[in-house]
């Protein structure tokens, strides 16, 4: 049962943008308790799901001079699932960050979209699970 640290979680993002075939790139990956994921959910979504990963992209104005690569955005981690559940780690990262590129599910063949590509990146990474 590893133990999920920003760190690692860096690495398995590199390879997750490895296989979205997404260069010169960055984010910043956090873990957030159970109560703490619950409450910045609370405040910028109301769909009532289990607080999991949440992703805020980049605005699109906003500098950030210390990063020289595309900077893509946040992900939050509920470090309690991860605690309980370690490999819902690449499922849900890889969730936050095809939110950061763009995807969505609010439409139903979005949500088809999203969840093969989902698929398809986690089967060539060798790991299983789903993000909800």
């Amino acid at each position: 049962m590893p133990l999920w640290t920003e760190a690692a979680l860096h690495t398995l993002a590199k390879k997750l943008l490895k296989h979205l075939k997404v260069t010169g790139a960055t984010l910043d990956i956090f873990l957030l308790k159970d109560a703490d994921i619950a409450a910045l959910k609370a405040r910028f979504i109301k769909k009532k799901t289990e607080p999991n990963v949440l992703s805020f992209k980049d605005p699109l104005a906003f500098p950030h001079p210390e990063v020289r690569a595309k900077y893509l955005g946040e992900v939050y981690l509920n470090k309690d699932i991860l605690r309980k559940e370690p490999e819902r780690a690449a499922p849900l990262l890889l969730h936050g960050i095809l939110h950061l590129l763009g995807y969505d599910h609010e439409k139903k063949a979005d949500a088809v979209r999203m969840e093969g590509l989902e698929a398809k990146i986690l089967a060539a990474i060798g790991k299983k699970g789903k993000s909800r």
